[in-house]
């Protein structure tokens, strides 16, 4: 006997997975803008200056540190689901590879963010000096940065990403300048103002909140 149920239940899970996909690239792109903007004031570059700042209010560090983190692994997850968006051969594997490392260093940047309470209570508990010496002692590890820290990877990946996207005709290429500008923005804009580079990065997370949304639409006309 053939199973009438199985066409529209497979084809209700995939929406609901298109669904929670758009939508973790969506809310992850406005967790992220929120961590940034309300991470504590720095005055100054130096190590001493950064524990002092996270040190200095205690809510402020942790709330920030949560939208960044749940802002990272959102956007992360969501990211898997952009290559389906691709239909045919052109651009799918550019778009699949960029995807994957991009999630990857995305998911290791939520990680990290565990660093900003240890940092928090190092500003709080030791001599400035000490604290900048411990901190400069553990981030030393190689291991660390391959675990933690993709830096300039992220963005990268995201570029291959579009770039595939684009050339597949699913997003336009404006997506690849708007990557740089948000990358550009969110390393390069002063943090003793906050909201700063949380509006430096609004480019790039318009890119990923446009994807969101295609992944969205998708889903609806599955």
């Amino acid at each position: 006997m053939t199973n009438t149920m199985t066409p529209p239940v497979t084809t209700s899970v995939h929406r609901l997975l298109g669904y929670a996909a758009g939508g973790s690239l969506i809310a992850g792109a406005a967790a992220f803008f929120a961590g940034l903007a309300t991470s504590p004031v720095q005055n100054g570059d130096s190590k001493i200056a950064y524990l002092e700042s996270l040190a200095r209010d205690p809510f402020q560090t942790q709330l920030s540190a949560l939208f960044l983190h749940y802002g990272n692994l959102l956007m992360g997850v969501g990211l898997l689901a952009v290559p389906l968006l691709v239909r045919g051969r052109r651009g799918s594997v550019v778009t699949l590879v960029g995807a994957l490392f991009a999630a990857l260093g995305l998911i290791q940047n939520s990680g990290a963010l565990l660093s900003d309470w240890f940092h928090m209570e190092i500003g709080r508990g030791a001599p400035p000096e000490m604290g900048a010496a411990i901190s400069d002692r553990v981030l030393a590890h190689p291991a660390v940065t391959l675990a933690f820290n993709p830096g300039p990877l992220i963005a990268i990946a995201l570029l291959v990403t579009f770039a595939g996207l684009a050339r597949a005709g699913v997003l336009g290429w404006w997506t690849l300048p708007a990557i740089v500008a948000g990358y550009a923005g969110l390393l390069m804009l002063p943090y003793d103002v906050p909201i700063l580079p949380a509006l430096g990065t609004v480019p790039m997370l318009a890119v990923l909140g446009a994807a969101g949304a295609r992944v969205i639409s998708r889903a609806r006309l599955t």
